[in-house]
């Protein structure tokens, strides 16, 4: 008896023995970073940071699999290849997104033959606050970046300021990172409502960090550069986006009056080492703010679709004292940032354009150097978030309330507008239900066949007790019609249903493009797109509820496998099962857009020349400017030139749209259920450079969007017979020339 209750032991042990010995004996050790310091967007691009060391004595060539859900539909896998060389460290910056409840991250290395080498789950979300590796920032948060150095109490400044929102009042999250951990792709910033470079070591970063960052922020990305004291290359990427020229650097005084406007303790004049700031030729929409002391302390301006900010001076260089107010010292210098708050308006009945190729600007009463414009409407439109400060938010901060965020995520905006398009996309025939009453007529027909119909031709042949063989006739025989006529009725031609939005600005080379794609498929199987750029970034994108509860945790059942390299994450498979869409998103940078504009003011007329550079025809289109005025025009032959004269008249549906998708309800519909362009402009992925380019009407700038008609799609379905609906829109903004 003892024997064998031995032998029953060691049967129970065995594979606990044997799993530990084969995950100790593995030769890889992988660590695993997620988000800016584990705070992270749901549904939206995270940077992911996976190191790998060996005790390899032989260079190992393979491929990492990131596998995730990233919605309530989907689940992504991101594969990437690599080569590990003995005794070297491998340090590998990968993106993807994560669902809200999203309870684990796997994690896998390969060979080159496929052969899983190592695979672990990282659990990501627990019921209980405090185990959980991840942080939700809400769409009432302000999630912001550090790299550099943290110093004049910068790390403080969560515990002494707050978000306010539409949605109101959130919290501030400060997420750090090294710059040898900075993603390497512009989609590892699109969680961050504000990066902050303080003070950076230019030698540490590596041309594809920079180029990140330069191209999130020309998408619509905001950043606050503190030089401190390492000196920047008119060469680098940053230098090259920023609207100001840094001058060698020189030690200023700061008188007292100048340290109260800055918010800081005024009692003693101070000096710093500053690096005054010059506007460069050409640059529009900027703000320099002198403080009176004869050098440029602080500048704001737009740049593409984002907006910049530069600290011309490290304030931790000032004395200890000054600690003191740190807290509001950033938050002007970050509100000044994310509102635009600091630009002085020239009050006129017009919009009055900056110059072309000058510097022209109006000094304030404070000292502050701003381009001439003027105020409309669109200075209310939100910039999503801001910050203000308060003594101590941790103890003014509603615990409960905390608690229930982490339980519970409300969508915001550009989720609202997915909806919207995704309505479009899901609005096909094959998709629509079966009605009713072919499933009752069905049954009727059923009943009817196998009761008195079947009776009575057996009855009349003497066959009754055929009864058993001749139900089961009828029931096989209605199963296989009842599938190929839904087949008939709703497996019609695959189709690829496209609606994108390009946008750009005149002259520069900052255009950028986003397309909402829904892919039916009659038959299950595995798809695969062709024609696709290497710079591009796909994601599956799914209907989300207004609510999103932890307790109510959706299960992905769609798989979309990329391959992500540096520089974009292509899909080359799409599994999709029967009589079903897959949806998609894409976002990338553009060369050019397909056409260019030029708009003439002449008083209350105003002339717009479009120039076709499409093999597709325009549509139609109109010219917006600011205080809610603008034209409309109408169609452009393909690679032509037109030109259109009308009077400017009120133009509602722009605002319109943006009070609407202020409010977090689903997207109102028109009266006649159509599709409305303008909401693919408010969705993931174009709600940014919307908001920018209201910021540009508001200032004098003019906007130019066209439809164009079946415009070809610039990707296909490899290998099968597809039919494809295409909405392409194309939005330019322009600066008039007044008459």
């Amino acid at each position: 008896m003892l024997r064998i209750s031995l032998m029953i032991l060691v049967v129970l042990i065995l594979p606990v023995v044997v799993s530990a010995s084969t995950d100790s004996d593995s030769p890889f050790n992988v660590d695993f970073f997620f988000g800016w310091s584990n705070y992270y967007r749901p549904m939206e691009w995270t940077p992911v940071e996976i190191g790998i060391a060996s005790t390899l004595t032989e260079p190992f060539a393979g491929s990492v699999t990131v596998s995730a859900q990233q919605d309530g539909l989907n689940a992504l896998d991101v594969v990437h290849t690599f080569v590990l060389t003995p005794d070297v460290p491998l340090h590998l910056p990968l993106v993807t997104k994560l669902a809200f409840t999203a309870d684990k991250c796997g994690v896998r290395l390969s060979d080159e033959r496929g052969r899983t080498r190592w695979d672990y789950d990282f659990n990501l979300w627990n019921l209980s606050t405090r185990n959980r590796l991840l942080t939700v920032v809400h769409e009432n948060d302000l999630l912001i970046g550090l790299v550099g150095r943290g110093k004049f109490g910068l790390l403080r400044l969560p515990k002494q300021s707050f978000c306010q929102s539409q949605s109101g009042r959130g919290k501030v999250y400060l997420g750090d990172k090294l710059p040898r951990m900075v993603p390497w792709d512009w989609t590892g910033f699109v969680s961050l409502d504000l990066l902050i470079l303080y003070d950076p070591d230019w030698n540490l970063f590596n041309q594809h960090q920079l180029n990140a960052i330069a191209q999130w922020v020309s998408n619509g990305g905001k950043l606050l550069l503190v030089p401190g004291s390492q000196p920047l290359s008119v060469k680098n990427p940053i230098a090259q986006l920023l609207p100001f020229e840094l001058q060698d650097v020189k030690r200023i005084t700061v008188a007292v009056k100048t340290l109260e406007q800055l918010g800081l303790i005024s009692d003693e004049p101070d000096t710093v080492m500053c690096w005054p700031l010059v506007p460069k030729p050409g640059a529009r929409f900027y703000e320099i703010e002198t403080y009176n002391t004869g050098e440029s302390l602080f500048g704001t301006g737009y740049t593409g679709f984002g907006r910049v900010g530069v600290l011309a001076f490290d304030p931790s260089t000032l004395a200890n004292k000054q600690r003191a107010n740190s807290s509001t010292f950033w938050v002007e210098r970050i509100t000044a940032i994310l509102e635009d708050s600091h630009i002085v308006p020239v009050r006129s009945e017009r919009p009055i354009p900056p110059p072309g190729n000058t510097r022209s600007a109006v000094r304030s009463r404070s000292g502050r150097t701003a381009t001439p414009m003027s105020r409309n409407k669109y200075d209310a439109m939100p910039l999503s978030r801001s910050i203000r400060f308060v003594e101590d938010a941790e103890n003014n901060d509603d615990n409960s309330r905390f608690q229930q965020q982490q339980r519970r995520y409300e969508i915001g905006r550009a989720q609202a507008a997915n909806n919207a398009v995704m309505e479009y996309l899901y609005d096909i025939y094959e998709m629509r239900p079966l009605s009713i009453w072919w499933v009752i007529l069905l049954l009727i027909t059923l009943a009817v066949l196998l009761g008195p119909v079947d009776y009575k031709i057996l009855k009349r042949r003497g066959r009754l007790p055929l009864t058993w063989l001749t139900c089961a006739f009828w029931i096989i025989l209605f199963t296989v019609g009842a599938y190929y006529g839904v087949q008939a009725l709703r497996g019609g031609k695959m189709q690829l249903r496209v609606v994108s939005v390009l946008d750009g600005i005149d002259g520069s080379n900052q255009t950028w493009s986003t397309d909402y794609c829904g892919l039916f498929a009659s038959g299950s199987g595995d798809y695969e797109f062709k024609g696709l750029k290497d710079n591009q970034w796909w994601s599956g994108i799914a209907p989300s509820q207004q609510s999103i509860w932890a307790y109510n945790r959706e299960i992905s059942g769609r798989k979309i496998y990329c391959f992500q390299h540096d520089g974009g994450n292509l899909p080359y498979s799409l599994p999709i099962n029967i009589w079903t869409i897959q949806c998609l998103l894409n976002e990338s940078p553009l060369e050019q857009l397909p056409f260019d504009a030029q708009v003439e003011r002449n008083g209350n007329e105003v002339v717009v020349n479009i120039v076709n550079d499409s093999n597709a025809p325009i549509l139609n289109g109109y010219a917006l400017l600011g205080n809610d005025r603008g034209i409309n025009f109408g169609s452009v032959p393909a690679n032509a030139t037109k030109q259109f004269r009308s009077q400017l008249h009120t133009m509602r549906f722009w605002n319109n749209n943006i009070e609407r998708y202020q409010k977090y309800s689903s997207p109102q519909r028109s009266r006649s259920g159509n599709f409305e362009n303008e909401e693919a402009f408010f969705a993931q992925g174009s709600l940014q450079r919307t908001q920018t380019i209201g910021a540009y009407l508001a200032r004098g700038a003019a906007m130019v969007c066209v439809q164009y008609d079946k415009a070809p799609v610039s990707f296909a379905v490899k290998d099968r017979s597809c039919s494809y609906d295409h909405i392409q829109l194309a939005r330019l903004v322009v600066f008039p020339q007044e008459q």
